[in-house]
Formats: C-alpha cells, structure tokens, sequence
C-alpha cells in the first residue's frame, strides 16, 4: 500500500480505436523515468512502436502530484505535444483529434481533464501501453495517425494490496485483492480533485472584501476518476473479466452584483451562473479461451459514452416603484456520444514460423450534440420577447471491420507481417468501405543491428467539430457526411535499429505520411462550435508530414539516460484557405527531449528531463494598406497561414526520491520535484503588435505571451 502526501507550490494557478486485440504484454522497464523498451526494439517487426511498462510510471516525473501518462508520451520522438501543461499528441503531423486510445480495448473519448492539464489515466491501475505512430497492425482500425493501447492490472489473486494518495490538488485510492482466492480477484482506483475545496475559501476572503462593491462570486472545479476490474478464472484457459471506467469534470462559475441607489435600497440585481459538467462512462465484459497450444479467442462486448453538458444563465433585474424589468437569457449546450460494439479476435499457430491474427467488430454509433438558446425579457410587467432557438444533430453510424494478419518467420534473420483490413462505415443514407493493406519487414543485419520497413494505410469516420485548439467539453464528435468524406492516411516509414556495446542503443527511423479530408474550421475561435449545416463552417484540405527521428540510449544498474530527436516537416493545403502548400501550427522542426536517472544508493537517487522543441506557428498579417492615406479602411495583405513562428520552448524538470525501510521492511520515499527548473516562461499563445513603417504601408509582429513558471512539488510515499 503507498500513502503518498504531496504538497506542491501552487504557482501555477497564479501565473496563469479495430477496437484491439488484446496487447502484448510489455516487458518490465528498469530504473528509468521515461523509457521504451530499449533491448526489445530491435526485435519488433513494427515500426514507430514505443512499449512502456506501468511501473515506469511510479519513478517517473510528477506534476500536482500524480504521474500522466499523456505527458510521458509527448517526451518521445514523432509527438509535438502543442501548446504548454495541455495533454494534446500530434502524431507525425496529425491534428489531435486522429488518435485511437483504447483501455482495455475500448474506445475513449474525452482523455483528459480540465482542457487537457490531468490526463484521465490513472496510472495506478495502468499494466502497460503499446504506442503505435507507424507500421500499424490490421487488428487496429478506426484512427488516422496512432494507436494508444492501455491495458490495466488484474487484481490480485492471493495477497491484498493498496494505494492511497494524498495531494494538495487531488487524492487517489487504490485497492486489490482475490474474492475467491486464486479464482476471482478485484481492482478498484478512485481519483478526485479537490481544487472545489481549495478554491472555497479564497473566494469567501474575496467576498468579503468586496462586500461593500455589492459584488460577489463564487469558483469550483473538481475531476473524478473511477476504475474497477474484476477477474474470474472458470477453469484452467479460460477466463471473464469487467471493466468499468467512469470520469467527470464539474465546474461552476457564478458572479453576483447588486446596485443600490442612493437611499440604499436594491435597485437592480445581475447573476451570472455558468455550471459545466463532462466526462465518460465506459464498460466491457470479455471472455478469454485458451483451446489449444495454437488456438485461442477473445470475445468483447463493450460500451463507451462520451457526454457534456454546459449552462449558463445570466438574470437581471431592475426594480422600480411599481414593477420590475426582468431580462433573462439561457443557454444551453449538450454533447452526446454513444458507442456499443462486440468484438471477436483469434490467435492462431499453425506453424511455429507463422502467428496469424483474425477477427472483426462492429460498432454502432451515436451522435446527439445540440445548442438551446433562449431569452425571456419583461419590460413593465408585460413580456417584451420571448425568443427560443434550438439547432442539433442527431445521427446514427454503423462501422465494422474485419482484419487478417500474420507474423511470418521466413528465414532466421527476417520476419514479415502482412495483414489487410476491411472497413465499412453507414451514416445517414451514405456508405463508405476501404480496403487498408498493412505490411512491415524486419531484416535481422546481424544480432544487434536491424533493419525495418512498413506500409500502412488507416480511415478515420467520425470527426471532431472544434472551433478552437483547446480540448473543450463543448467540442463535438460528428460523422461523415457527403460533403465532408472519413479522414484517410497513408505512411512509410523505415530505419535502422541497433544494440551497442556498454549497454547503450541506438534507433533511426523516418516517416512519409499522407493525409487526405481534413478539416479546418474557418471561422473565428468561438467556445461553441457550429453545429447546423456544420459543413459550410469547415473545409477540408490535404496534409502531408515527413522526417527524422533518433533514439540513444544508456542503460545499466544504476543508471538510465535517453536522448530523443525528432527532425520534421508538417504540411497543410486547403484550396478553400490558401492556394499552396503551408506550414500546419504544430511545425515543430526540432525537438529534442533528454532524461536521466540515476540512483546514487538504495536511499537516493535522481531523475532529470530537459525538453526543447522549436516554437509553434501563427498567422500574422505582413502589411496593412489603407485605401486612402489617413483613412481606418484597408486591406490586410498575408503571405500565408502560419507565416511567423513562436519563440523556442525549453524547459527543465528535475526530482530526487529518499528512501528509507520501516522496522517492518516497508518502504516510504521523500520525493522533491521541480518542474520547469530554471523558470522559463514560455509562450502559451501570441499577440499581434503593429511596427513602426513609413508611408501607407503598416507591418505587423507577433510576439509570444507565456503564464507557466516554475512549479515544485515534494510529497511522502509509504509501501506495506
């Protein structure tokens, strides 16, 4: 059992899915804090697969207290991870909205919490996570530009075990045990944030200072995580296991002004009440069956729902001598997604130089966001307007997928996997099927030194309807329609992958991806997304991505080091937008991302990471001309989206950890965290300044405004 008590330096409030087959199992990671699987690499046929092992994550780097696992991905090479303490992954050019994360081989949609600063996986319970950023098996299916397989832990079947996390942003408990020893065993994680409590009594102090202004307001925030797993073996090679996952995010926002006239008596009232409410409900019940040696199944039935729900009220209310003026406007804002599905998968041996995987899924979709508006005004006692405005999509879509693929020894020094993969897709009148061929090649050099090469192609149906780069609960997931058709990839990727001696590798791989019916909201940033007719609000354009990525690592006893490089290109062209190609906003040329741990003795050790990307892009317009000299009427002349750059991100995040052992053999750890040591305030967004220019013509510059400084956190942990 850990008992963790965290305390950290809030200074950053104030600055600022195939649906799979079930995931190999990853091998253990030793003493490092973000690390793939260094030995194993070379013997993956796939290409652009990372494996992490959960208990990487208990050493690895913390911020508020607990471990992210969205964060640990954006260290590696091939992921820009946009803009700063947000959990996004663009994935070899991606847009974010194109990645397929299952949790036990489920779908999730909302990943994240709070905009994306808490990822929703809690690491308690993860067992391990297959990465996939190129060379994709036929079993996966349904996304553009990755795979994130996350599988979590049985219970225990012998000894009871347990978690208890205390920090100043959230709690955590977590609890294992058999229920019928070696039969049946349990799992079961609770997370929750109690920034609702934190936040109470500031706003209390706040009030009452401002009693005398007649204003008042009132802030709370919180996050849930749940996780429970149970496990029953029916008999030797044959198992069923339940998942359940539920997440919410609650916030609620209210302002209070009263106005009094000079007699002091209340002459008007405004309240402002906003109340948000997001998250996921997700389930499965799956059986296991081991027929033979060669032969064994996987049968999965599931259901994952992705809702939010968003009101905001504003009152106000002017009182006279006889009557009272009431204006009031509601709004409403409500998402649903709603996915059921079963799924067969086979693993087969005919032959000890052939492993063939087989199966299908379908699922059946839901889609239901809508927008209500309203607006009541009394004016003198008599309603003046009484205005109700309703818009909203309701659609059903039926996808389904059928795979085959087989892992073929052909020689001793080279391994082949071919598979293919049939998907179907109906919405509303329209139909869609693909044939998505997959192939990757190893060729064993020598036993330290291989080479690989892959093909695949992916197809994604349902797309994301945001008007803003932030992940918000009011973003919502539509199908294709005639006008705007599935999202489609195609990728090559290759490299060479190589042990050295004194325990050091090293990897170099590059990519070629294509990317077909993106879309790119043309309007304005707006909170709601349009929802009505949403097509003539988006466009759809082409993208292509292509570069460079270097893995070195150093790994013994004591110590892990890793350097990750990643040299890219990532571009975009709507025809609709711009004529030409163009840099996408996430042209992150270079990354660089270097981590070390080392454990000096068995009562401390430390851990370092130092991360730098080249800055984000942003439009800027190049000149202003005025039609006529003096006049405010012109034009604004661009030489193309994304023209200028952001100022370079880097940052440094160091730990130590003190261990010490109870009279009892226990462990408890000290653990001192500093994220962004050396305070780098980097950009989190730009603003546009005009510069000094003579005559008619007026330039424009852009300039980069950051809020995040640096952010210590300790915290105790105890084991038993």
């Amino acid at each position: 059992m850990d008992i963790r008590i965290i305390i950290a330096v809030p200074l950053l409030l104030a600055g600022a899915y195939s649906y799979a087959q079930e995931p190999e199992k990853a091998d253990t990671l030793a003493a490092a804090t973000v690390t793939s699987a260094i030995d194993r690499s070379i013997n993956f046929t796939q290409t652009g697969l990372t494996k992490i092992d959960g208990s990487a994550f208990r050493r690895g780097f913390a911020v508020f207290s607990s471990p992210d696992v969205l964060k640990t991905l954006q260290t590696l090479t091939g992921v820009a991870s946009g803009t700063e303490m947000l959990s996004n992954l663009y994935v070899h050019g991606g847009d974010g909205s194109d990645n397929l994360f299952l949790l036990d081989g489920v779908p999730l949609y909302q990943i994240c919490h709070l905009g994306g600063i808490f990822s929703s996986f809690n690491t308690d319970v993860v067992e391990g996570i297959d990465f996939y950023k190129s060379g994709f098996p036929a079993r996966y299916g349904g996304r553009a530009s990755s795979v994130v397989d996350i599988s979590t832990k049985d219970g225990d079947f012998k000894e009871y075990h347990g978690t208890v996390g205390v920090g100043l942003l959230d709690g955590r408990l977590q609890f294992e045990g058999p229920i019928i020893r070696d039969r049946t065993s349990f799992n079961v994680a609770m997370r929750r944030s109690w920034i609702d409590v934190i936040s109470a009594p500031a706003c209390a102090i706040i009030n009452s200072m401002n009693k005398e202004y007649g204003e008042k307001q009132n802030f709370g925030y919180s996050f849930t995580d749940l996780n429970a797993r149970m496990t029953h073996i029916l008999k030797p090679g044959s198992r069923l296991t339940a998942n359940l996952y539920w997440g919410n995010d609650g916030l609620r926002i209210t302002q209070e002004f009263e106005g009094h006239d000079q007699d002091g008596r209340l002459s008007d009232l405004d309240i402002t009440d906003t109340r948000f409410s997001w998250g996921n409900l997700l389930g499965s019940l799956k059986w296991q069956k081991d027929f033979s040696d060669r032969l064994d199944m996987r049968l999965l039935g599931f259901y994952s729902g992705s809702r939010s729900d968003i009101r905001m009220n504003t009152t106000l209310e002017y009182y006279r001598a006889d009557y009272t003026d009431v204006f009031r406007q509601d709004t409403h804002n409500r998402n649903r997604v709603n996915d059921g599905g079963v799924s067969a998968d086979f693993n087969w041996y005919p032959h000890h130089k052939h492993h063939l995987r087989f199966g299908g899924t379908y699922i059946l979709h839901s889609y239901n966001p809508s927008h209500t508006y309203s607006e009541y005004d009394v004016d003198g006692g008599e309603v003046f307007t009484d205005i109700s405005k309703n818009e909203g999509v309701e659609s059903i879509g039926h996808e389904m997928g059928i795979y085959a693929e087989d892992e073929m020894s052909l020689t001793r020094w080279m391994k082949v996997n071919l598979g293919l993969r049939y998907s179907l897709y109906g919405a509303d009148g329209n139909v869609w099927n693909y044939i998505e061929p997959r192939a990757a090649l190893k060729f064993q050099v020598s036993p330290n030194v291989g080479i690989k090469a892959s093909y695949s192609e992916m197809s994604q149906f349902s797309h994301l309807v945001a008007a803003t780069y932030i992940d918000l609960p009011t973003n919502s997931w539509l199908p294709s329609t005639s006008e705007i058709a599935p999202m489609r990839s195609r990728q090559v990727a290759g490299g060479v992958y190589g042990r050295l001696p004194h325990n050091m590798h090293l990897n170099v791989e590059g990519w070629y991806k294509t990317m077909e019916n993106l879309i790119e909201y043309k309007g304005m940033n707006s909170f709601f997304p349009p929802l009505t007719e949403w097509e003539e609000d988006f466009k759809t354009g082409i993208g292509k991505s292509y570069g460079l990525e270097v893995d070195f690592g150093y790994d013994t006893e004591k110590t892990s080091v890793s350097v990750f490089y990643t040299l890219s290109w990532n571009w975009r062209k709507f025809d609709d937008i711009w004529p030409d190609w163009y840099l996408d906003r996430n042209d992150n040329r270079h990354k660089i991302t270097v981590v070390a741990n080392h454990r000096f003795s068995e009562k401390f050790e430390m851990y370092a990471s130092w991360n730098y990307h080249t800055g984000n892009r942003m439009t800027v317009a190049s000149q202003y001309l005025p039609k006529e000299e003096g006049s405010f009427i012109g034009d604004f002349l661009y030489e193309s989206p994304n023209n200028a750059k952001m100022p370079d991100y880097h940052r440094l995040d160091v730990g130590f950890n003190f261990y010490r052992k109870t009279k009892r053999g226990n462990m408890s750890v000290w653990n001192l965290s500093v994220y962004n040591a050396y305070c780098r305030i980097n950009p989190l967004f730009a603003t546009v300044k005009r510069e000094n220019s003579a005559g008619k013509h007026i330039a424009f510059k852009g300039s980069g405004i950051g809020l995040i400084p640096i952010v210590p956190t300790f915290s105790y942990t105890f084991r038993f």
